[in-house]
């Protein structure tokens, strides 16, 4: 992460918790991601009881709930989903994304 001078920037749970599920909603075979409306593009009221995100000194863990496509291998959907959150939320937030835990309903 960029260092600001005279100033910080501090950036809200429910933008980081946005990026992670718009992440996941991309990935092949992902159905749903609870918790977050794919068609407006929008968290849904108490989305924090499907996707729960903790930030501390730099670092990130997250544990979100979704749905696999009938069709799809869960194991990867569930990998590809892990590594797309991971990437995004590294290289728009700089954050060290430790911890990613999918629950598949």
């Amino acid at each position: 992460m960029k260092k600001f001078v005279g100033g910080s920037c501090f950036v809200a749970n429910e933008v980081i918790d946005t990026v992670i599920a718009q992440a996941a909603a991309k990935v092949e075979g992902v159905s749903q991601v609870r918790g977050y409306d794919a068609k407006n593009g929008r968290l849904r009221a108490h989305y924090d009881k499907q996707i729960q995100t903790e930030t501390q000194d730099g670092h990130l863990t997250t544990v979100l709930v979704l749905s696999v496509s009938r069709d799809a291998v869960v194991k990867d959907v569930v990998y590809q989903a892990q590594v797309a959150i991971k990437e995004e939320v590294e290289s728009m937030f700089g954050l060290n994304c430790d911890r990613v835990d999918v629950v598949v309903i």
